[in-house]
This record gives C-alpha cells, structure tokens and sequence, in this order.
C-alpha cells in the first residue's frame, strides 16, 4: 500500500537542456504535495551531461528519483518502463522537453482527488512553443472542460492529441494487469495505454486549460506523417478490435486531415533539404486519404503546389481550421509572432 496518487516520469535522452527547464518548473510545484507526488527521470544512457543535470535536483531534498539506463534501450522500452515501474494510483508521462505550467501540478491533483469519480483517464490542453513558453502561450476566451461518460466521444475530443505523451494521465489502478511492453515496437505506447484505460472506466475527463507547455516538435525528431498517419491508425485500428467505433475513427482522421497535418506539411515544403521527405509524405497520405475529399483540399495541395502557392493555401487552410476550432488565442499569438519576425511589430 501507498499513498501516491500520481506518478510523474519523465523518459530522456540527450536533451540536457530542456530536462533542465522541465525540472526546473516540476520541482517547486511539488511542496505540499510530498508523499503524494513521486517524480522519476529515466535516462536512456545519454551521452551528453543529462545525468549532472538530473542529479542537481536531487540535492534538493525533492521526491525526485534518477535512474540511468546502462544502455540505449529505445524509446518505446524506456516509456514503457516509466508506465511498468510507477507506483501511483495515476501515471504522467512527461515528455523532457515539455513544461508543467506553473500552479498545473495542484489543478491537476484536484481532480485526481475529486471523490464523485474515478475517472480511467485525463487529457490535458497542451500549446507548442518554439522560444519562449511564457510569451508564447495562448489565450483562452472559455474553459470547456467535461466528463465523459461516453468513451468513443472523449477519444474524438482528444483527437490527434491521444498520440502526445504530456497531455495523458491514465489511472493505473484500472489497468493492473496490462504490461506495457506489449506495446514497444508500436511508436505510441502512450497512446495504447491511455485507451486500455479509458475503457475500462465509466468516466474519462477532459481539462480544457492549457496546462501543458509542449516543445514544437521538429521534422528531424521523428516523422510526423509516418507517426501520425500510420502509426496513429494502427492503433486506431488496433481500438476498434476492442469496441472503439469506426465512425470515430473517421472522425478523428478527418481532423488530423484539415486542422493537424497543414501545418506540418508546410514546415516540411519550407525546407529546402526535404524534397525527398516531401514526395514520401504525400506517397503515404495518398495511400491512406485518397478516399477522403478532405486530403484534396486540405492537405495534397501543400505537397503537390507551387511553393508560393502552397505556403498561400496553407495558411488559408490554418487560420480557417484554428477559427473553427474556437482558438482565437492560438491564432492571435501565432499572427503576433509571424509580424515580429517580420519586424512589423
């Protein structure tokens, strides 16, 4: 028996730097929360100074634990090990490179600790940054935050996001016998772990507040369209075997179609090394969407236009999508910082 309700662990690998601004913002949210918050960072052998960096806050007298892998174990075997090897009642596992905003941990523990349900799952908001995770981060007009009885619905709300390790909380407690490493080798461990749990409760919540600051992930970190547009389905795939709903797997497609994919696809026109990458993508998204008019519109174009002209539809297709969405706040930051650059404002 312990009293741990939430388990954070944080899988690394050569990103000294940014575990730094991690830990940095986790640690002091954890005063008042001793022996209820456990923190764990596993190393996955880097070979840069990650380990110094980690120790540093041992020092500190903090519920943080470092464990350093005596080799390069993968990343799915060294996620899988954070989920295998928590202790808590409820599991985060916190990408190195993301941020825990400040006064996040106690709105967190909060409905963790509300009495009225034992929810299988959370999904918390996250917003990308590329700088600055303070100046940077969005607006919100309203908070629309619920619980949902209905799992096939709170899988569409998560959308693409099911797939981003930093938003996910799962209740371990309701997977007891689920091992994690029967998923290594998917890219998503995360993301079948987090339905594994979702199901097996009657609710699931939704936190519709930026909680979450996440490091705008980059081509050359993994690739997106293989992750997202094959990995992602196969676990999609993967769901419906156990219950998961079709029509929301065609929901949650076409979302990835015209508000997930644009954005990232014209990152990838825009860079001149990438043609390559560029003509793979659209191979892929062709074999997976040619059957959907949404892939026309929204996303072969940006691979297949003039570059101009694609970079025009693009942002087209990204202002209408963010619009639709409801994320004013997202937009207008995002509309700030491209006059800035501009030196506009």
């Amino acid at each position: 028996m312990n009293n741990i309700v939430l388990s954070i662990a944080i899988p690394t690998f050569n990103r000294a730097e940014w575990l730094r601004l991690c830990l940095s913002r986790l640690i002091p949210q954890l005063e008042g929360f001793y022996g209820k918050v456990e923190v764990t960072v596993y190393d996955n052998a880097s070979p840069d100074n990650t380990g110094e960096i980690a120790k540093s806050f041992l020092t500190k007298n903090m519920p943080l634990t470092y464990i350093r892998n005596s080799e390069n174990i993968g990343s799915d075997k060294n996620i899988a090990q954070c989920f295998n090897k928590a202790i808590g009642q409820y599991v985060l596992i916190l990408g190195d490179d993301d941020v825990v905003l400040d006064g996040s941990l106690k709105k967190i523990i909060e409905a963790l600790k509300d009495t009225r349900y034992d929810h299988g799952a959370i999904y918390m908001r996250a917003y990308g940054y590329d700088n600055n995770y303070v100046t940077e981060m969005p607006f919100q007009f309203l908070h629309k935050s619920k619980v949902y009885s209905n799992s096939d619905e709170f899988m569409c709300r998560c959308s693409s996001g099911m797939a981003f390790i930093s938003s996910l909380i799962i209740n371990k407690s309701r997977i007891p016998n689920i091992d994690a490493n029967k998923f290594i080798g998917t890219a998503l461990v995360q993301t079948y772990l987090f339905y594994e749990a979702v199901r097996s409760a009657k609710t699931n919540l939704f936190i519709d507040e930026y909680l979450i600051a996440a490091k705008r992930i980059e081509q050359r970190d993994y690739d997106v369209t293989k992750v997202f547009g094959t990995a992602l389905n196969d676990a999609l795939d993967y769901f419906v075997t156990l219950g998961f709903s079709k029509w929301a797997v065609k929901r949650i497609n076409r979302k990835l179609i015209w508000y997930f994919f644009p954005i990232f696809l014209m990152q990838l026109r825009s860079e001149s090394s990438a043609k390559g990458a560029a003509e793979l993508s659209y191979v892929e998204l062709k074999r997976r969407y040619s059957n959907e008019t949404l892939f026309w519109i929204c996303s072969a174009p940006l691979l297949k236009f003039p570059f101009k002209l694609a970079m025009f539809w693009g942002a087209t297709i990204i202002v209408l999508s963010r619009l639709v969405n409801g994320e004013f706040g997202r937009l207008w930051v995002a509309v700030q910082k491209k006059l800035t650059n501009k030196g506009v404002v």
